[in-house]
């Protein structure tokens, strides 16, 4: 059992040390949150990370709020999430961006999408402020995105649109996608935002009361809980917070800055007992995602997924 399995580090073309990189996944890391690349770029780093890695076959995030174009420069924009509920047909809308983004995923080498936002909202990447709407578009939305092969992840929980309200305010807005869609997706990803009526000083990714009391407990959610990406989360102390959010429930620490100290802090605790249960579900669940990729259609290539995806919204890099 290698606990760095349950680390993703970040990286970030451009600026992330590719032997460092290589180096991380000879540790054994599970993955990798990929930023800022060409789509042949990250082909490339994805075959070269499989190669390095003693598994042979890692998972790779896109951490995606409207489109891939955040984190494959060259990839074509798609209509903003808000725009889809105007159409005419705004589920099928919702279907065919979920399968173009999968699509244009898988043919990157990228895996594991990190989408998509469920929170009640009026502005993008919200896909409205009707909590029965959303999860209609979001259910389509996982759909396509299942259908071509990668995993997904609603986010961000307990949804940011209900940062001041009550317990049973979320229960009858901001809960609605989660409760019905939780089957449908392959991960949560808590907020890095506190709130206050749930946890009066604790961002949710690291609250016992929201991740266990509430995601856990109240929601019954059985499935993956992932870290909100720590380089964007201003966390502090990586290490004694990564190690927070194991014992609070997360499964994987998605983009640590300092990624081979989070692995150090990770194998200490380790060694002093703790979260071997954790480790040893986080890395099943971890096999299951990777043979559940494994099983899904053969990538497209990059070109002609990338027309497609011109061709049916009608839109231009």
């Amino acid at each position: 059992m290698k606990p760095a399995r349950i680390v993703f580090p970040g990286f970030w073309f451009g600026k992330s040390d590719l032997s460092q990189a290589e180096d991380l996944a000879r540790r054994g890391v599970g993955g990798f949150c990929v930023y800022g690349g060409t789509a042949e770029q990250t082909r490339d780093f994805v075959e070269r990370m499989n190669e390095s890695s003693p598994y042979g076959r890692l998972l790779f995030c896109a951490d995606v709020q409207e489109d891939l174009s955040e984190i494959i420069i060259d990839a074509p924009k798609l209509p903003a999430n808000l725009e889809l509920a105007r159409r005419d047909n705004p589920q099928d809308a919702a279907y065919r961006k979920g399968n173009l983004l999968g699509r244009m995923a898988r043919a990157c080498g990228i895996n594991w999408l990190l989408a998509p936002v469920v929170d009640l909202g009026y502005t993008s990447p919200s896909l409205g402020d009707d909590p029965f709407v959303i999860t209609r578009l979001c259910a389509d939305m996982l759909a396509g995105m299942s259908n071509a092969g990668v995993l997904s992840c609603i986010k961000y929980f307990p949804g940011i649109s209900g940062v001041l309200k009550t317990l049973p305010q979320l229960d009858e807005e901001e809960f609605v996608p989660y409760k019905q869609l939780f089957r449908r997706t392959d991960a949560v990803m808590p907020s890095d935002m506190i709130f206050p009526n749930l946890d009066d000083n604790t961002p949710a990714m690291l609250s016992d009361k929201i991740i266990k009391g509430v995601l856990r407990k109240r929601l019954n959610y059985k499935g993956c809980i992932v870290s909100f990406p720590l380089c964007k989360g201003h966390v502090r102390y990586e290490e004694s917070s990564s190690i927070k959010m194991l014992h609070c429930g997360i499964e994987n620490i998605l983009a640590p800055q300092h990624a081979a100290s989070v692995i150090d802090a990770i194998e200490r605790e380790v060694n002093k007992g703790f979260l071997t249960d954790e480790i040893i579900h986080s890395v099943s669940n971890q096999e299951m995602s990777i043979s559940k990729v494994q099983l899904g259609p053969q990538p497209d290539r990059i070109k002609d997924t990338f027309d497609l995806a011109r061709s049916i919204f009608g839109v231009q890099h």
